[in-house]
Parts: C-alpha cells; sequence; structure tokens
C-alpha cells in the first residue's frame, strides 16, 4: 500500500539547482580555483571527486554526465538535516534524516511512460560505499524515497549510510488507468527499477570518485513484489534483496475477490440482501478482534494479546450471533448470519477456475488476527457501507481499478466483472507481474530475506509461501536455504500495525548474511505492549511461530521456542 503522505520540498527547505542553472565558478574561490588548475598541470593524478567538498557546496555543482538507460539529469536538491515523524502508524520513534544531496531526473520510455527518479547521496564521510534501492507500494506512481513512511518504516536509520535509489516506476498517478500500455506495464512489474539502478549506480560512481561495492534492495508491498521480480528478471542487480510483505500473485487477488466483495458489500451471491447484514463495520471488526484473541490467544503458550499459533486457531463468533439479523445489522455488540459468513470468507481460499503465471488457480486465505491490526477495515471491508469508492476496502478498490482500466468501462467494478470474460486477459497481465519461480541464478551469487506479518490483510501470506514453495521445488530444499530465508511476525498487520513485534533491523540481517556469511538463524523483533512496556519476539521462519517456554521473561525472545505446532 502506498500511504497518503510525501515530504514537500518547500516546506522542508530543501535548495534546489536546476539542470540548466549555471554554477558560478566565483563560488569557489579564485584562490582555490588556481590551486585546482596548477594541482592538475602538475600532475597529481585526476580531480578530487565533488564529495570531497563540503555536501552543500558539491550538490550545488554536482551535474553527472553520460548517463545510462537515456536518463535526463533534472537538477540536484540540498535536503538539510530533518526529522521524520510520521505518526499515522505510531509504532516507532522520530527517525533524523541527515542532509543529503537529491539528484532527480526521468527516463522517457515512451509516449505513456516517463520514468522519474531520485537518488539521494549522503555525505561523502557517511557513505558506507553500497546503494539501495527503494521499492513502492500500491500501483506506485510516486517516489517512495519522498515518502515519510516509507523512509521511516521500510528503510529506517540502517540505510542512512547507503545511496538511496528509487522511482515512480514510470507513472505518476496512482490509479491503473496506464497499465493498459505496454511499456508502462514493463516498467511497474520490472524494468523501472532496473534502469534506475544503472542511473544511480553511475551518479554514485562519479559523485564519489568509486564504484559502489554492493547493491542491495528493499520494498513493502508492491515494492516487496519488485524485489522478487528483480532477483528473477535480473539476477545480477542486486547482492541482497529484502522483500517485506511482497504483493506477489496481484491477478489472483484480482480475479478472486468477486464472490467476496459481492457478499459484504449487500449483494450477495444470489441477489439483493438487507443493507449492511453482511458488512463489517469498525466496531464490528473490534468486537470479532477482542473475542478472537481470547479464544486463541493462549494456543502459543501465553496471554498476551497476540494470536501466535495462526493454523490452531480456529475461532467461528457464533457466540456472538444477533438475536435478529435484520435489527443486528447496525448494532456493534453483535453478528448477523451474513456478517459471521463474510469472516468464514476473509478466512477461505478463493477459487476462480483460471489459471494464472506459475499454475497459479485461486487465492489463498488471510491469517487470522488481522481484525486487531487495523487491515479489516482498510484492506477487507472499508470504512464505509455504500460509501464513496475509497471509502471501501482495498480488496475492492484495486480490482476495481484494473477491472476499469482493462474494461475501458468507469463503471465496471469487482462486484459485477466476470473474469471467465477475459480469462486470457487476465493470464497475459500476471504473466508480465508475476516473479518466476526459477532463482537459481539469481541464488548463485544473492540473498533473498522474505518478511510477513501473519495477521496481513492486504495481501495473503500463504500466497507468498505457495510461491516459495515453488522456488524451493526448482532449487531444491538444500539449496533454498542456502540463499533464502522466509520470516513472519504474529499479530502485525501488512502495515506494520497490531499487538504483534514488528520493528526489526532487517536491511543490517540482510548485509551481514551477503557479506559476513552470517545467517539469519536469530532475527528478533520488537514491539510495545498496549500498556507501553517493550518486548521482543524471534522471527520465526515459516511456518513455526514463537511458543513460550512456560518459563523466563515474557518480554525477552529467548523465552520462545520456534515451533511448528
Amino acid at each position: 500500500m502506498k500511504h497518503a503522505l510525501s515530504i514537500n520540498p518547500a516546506m522542508a527547505g530543501w535548495v534546489t539547482r536546476p539542470a540548466n542553472r549555471p554554477v558560478r565558478k566565483a563560488a569557489l574561490g579564485s584562490s582555490l580555483v588556481v590551486a585546482l588548475l596548477l594541482g592538475a598541470c602538475a600532475g597529481n593524478g585526476p580531480p578530487a571527486p565533488p564529495s570531497a567538498q563540503p555536501l552543500a557546496k558539491s550538490c550545488a555543482s554536482f551535474s553527472p554526465s553520460n548517463l545510462p538507460a537515456n536518463a535526463k539529469f533534472l537538477r540536484t536538491e540540498l535536503r538539510p538535516t530533518q526529522t521524520v515523524e510520521e505518526s499515522h502508524y505510531g509504532t516507532k520513534e522520530p527517525i533524523t534524516l541527515p542532509e543529503a544531496c537529491i539528484v532527480r531526473g526521468t527516463i522517457v520510455s515512451g509516449p505513456g511512460s516517463t520514468i522519474q527518479w531520485a537518488v539521494e547521496l549522503p555525505e561523502g564521510s557517511d557513505w558506507n560505499g553500497k546503494t539501495i534501492t527503494l521499492g513502492g507500494g500500491g500501483f506506485d506512481g510516486f517516489i517512495p524515497t519522498d515518502d515519510p513512511w516509507h523512509v521511516k518504516y521500510v528503510l529506517g536509520e540502517s540505510a542512512l549510510p547507503f545511496v538511496r535509489i528509487s522511482s515512480n516506476s514510470g507513472h505518476d498517478t496512482e490509479d491503473f488507468a496506464w497499465g493498459v500500455d505496454e511499456t508502462a506495464l514493463k516498467n511497474h512489474a520490472y524494468e523501472a527499477n532496473h534502469l534506475v539502478l544503472q542511473v544511480g549506480t553511475h551518479i554514485a560512481s562519479q559523485f564519489y570518485g568509486k564504484a559502489p561495492t554492493r547493491r542491495y534492495m528493499v520494498g513493502h508491498s508492491n515494492g516487496g513484489r519488485s524485489g522478487l521480480m528483480a532477483a528473477s528478471m535480473y539476477p545480477k542487480d542486486y547482492d541482497g534483496v529484502l522483500a517485506l510483505a511482497p504483493a506477489i500473485s496481484q491477478q489472483a487477488h484480482q480475479v478472486n475477490m468477486g464472490d467476496f466483495n459481492r457478499w459484504i458489500y449487500g449483494q450477495g451471491s444470489k441477489g439483493t440482501v438487507p443493507a449492511q447484514s453482511h458488512w463489517i463495520s469498525p466496531g464490528k471488526s473490534a468486537l470479532f478482534a477482542a473475542a478472537e484473541i481470547k479464544a486463541c490467544d493462549t494456543l502459543d503458550g501465553l496471554k498476551d494479546g497476540i494470536i501466535g499459533n495462526v493454523e490452531a486457531c480456529n475461532y467461528v463468533p457464533t457466540d456472538l450471533r444477533c438475536a435478529d439479523d435484520v435489527a443486528g445489522a447496525q448494532d456493534d455488540t453483535c453478528l448477523t448470519s451474513g456478517q459471521i459468513e463474510a469472516i468464514r470468507l476473509n478466512y477461505t481460499d478463493k477459487t476462480v477456475p483460471i489459471t494464472l503465471s506459475n499454475g497459479m488457480t485461486g487465492y489463498e486465505r488471510y491469517g487470522r488476527g488481522g481484525a486487531a491490526t487495523g487491515d479489516w477495515q482498510v484492506y477487507a471491508f472499508g470504512f464505509e457501507y455504500g460509501g464513496d469508492f475509497l471509502r471501501k476496502g482495498f480488496s475492492y478498490i484495486a480490482p476495481t481499478a484494473v477491472i476499469q482500466a482493462l474494461t475501458g468501462s468507469p463503471t465496471a467494478d469487482s462486484i459485477s466483472h466476470d473474469p471467465l470474460t477475459m480469462a486470457a486477459r487476465w493470464k497475459a497481465l500476471s504473466d508480465t507481474m508475476e516473479p518466476k519461480t526459477n532463482l537459481t541464478e539469481f541464488a548463485q551469487r544473492g540473498k533473498l530475506l522474505v518478511w510477513y506479518g501473519l495477521a496481513d490483510t492486504c495481501v495473503s501470506v500463504y500466497r507468498t509461501a505457495a510461491y516459495l514453495d515453488q522456488v524451493r521445488q526448482n532449487g531444491g530444499g538444500t539449496a533454498f536455504n542456502g540463499f533464502a530465508r522466509f520470516v513472519t511476525s504474529p499479530g502485525v498487520g501488512h502495515d506494520l500495525t497490531g499487538p504483534g513485534a514488528a520493528n526489526a533491523d532487517l536491511i543490517t540481517a540482510l548485509v551481514n548474511w551477503v557479506e559476513r556469511d552470517v545467517e539469519p538463524n536469530r532475527l528478533v523483533a520488537t514491539g510495545t505492549s498496549d500498556k507501553g512496556k517493550p518486548f521482543e519476539r524471534p522471527l520465526c521462519p515459516y511456518p513455526s511461530f514463537p511458543r513460550y517456554n512456560g518459563s523466563g521473561d515474557p518480554n525477552k525472545a529467548t523465552s520462545f521456542t520456534c515451533s511448528a505446532s
């Protein structure tokens, strides 16, 4: 998901220099100019790279040349030291961004797709010699290094010493209207990150006077999918890929949510039903969340408000059934029969008989615990019954946006669309967007770390598990474990919300694995309880979960063992 916050250069006090604005030589000072000229004449080697000067001066004068991929340089911007609050989700302290030089430009791939890119250059003495590419979210259409949520939660402080590279993936709108253009679609699917990596590597080499020694990629949601695409399409691009809650199999989601949406938005599968009697309001989500946690909390050995053993949780809220389905439709103290069925559907695999890329048919269920994270309203049920388009859940909004683009009809939606009428079109779209299951070439040199919140109700953890099983089968179990890890956090939703432990320095873990051969076998995540107390949990390899040992400090990861049951 893309988070609707952005850094405003004017508000942030950034200093910008357009590409066509001359740099005054007098700014260097006449004595310095003479010294540089004499040094060059004396044969003292090549001139110092721009990064040898103070960042404000080097940024103002920097103009990269001979950019690859037909890229065009637009301007540089000096971003002063600033604090990123981004308190909408509130699970981390503010992060302080040091001064950086931001280089911006474009790549015009065709009349329907222009890639806008940004390369953030830290102070020369702070650079660690590496680059990190940041993937986007949703349908992209924004530059994620400009977005506070991505800067704070996806990159974090560990990424500050890197040259940070990102782009809008080839379009500047966040709908899917651009998706009918083949070039724009390929840019979004995989090509933009590949091209912009070349640009960022070139710029870093010119600015610092030496090429990056390592190149990494990190992304959340669609950005995580982009990382898996890079590993499968361009296996030599990155030394390590960190995919957080990767939103793969988007077409499987889009063609399989019709029955669910017809049910919850009051039409049912066989006609009209009483208004709101199937829809889950925020109040009803809270009611169910409390009951689900009460029923399943201790299945992992500890009463802590986190459903850890999600596979053992099979609670059905029949005890919350309303006495009258009509009167109870808007009563947040009970659930109607239709609302109980909506919850069951949320936890049930969906199956539409269309075969997509990698042999996919259907879309897997969502994990337990999502009602306690905020995911249910954002992604499954929306905030208003029958309200504005954008007040509905993402499971309606995203498929509808794609359906309208593919059909050319502004009134088409997930409820009325029959995907069987255009199965070939859905298959072709899936073939472009879906990562390949053979990662053997990437495995020869790269490392892959995948993380998921088990309570995610935007994209299914079970879908990613099925994809990684195919990757494992293509390379063999031993080979898979040599280059890939798949870890999870119970009680954490798609946007890193919920009662579980969502905070972990996975970038450092990936770097240590790539560069020091330290396998990520003992990863720890942290969280804060509803009483404000910090706690730890191990990040367990899927499908295991943290089971309390029965003794020891319940706030320490060492008191838990990753268990399969």
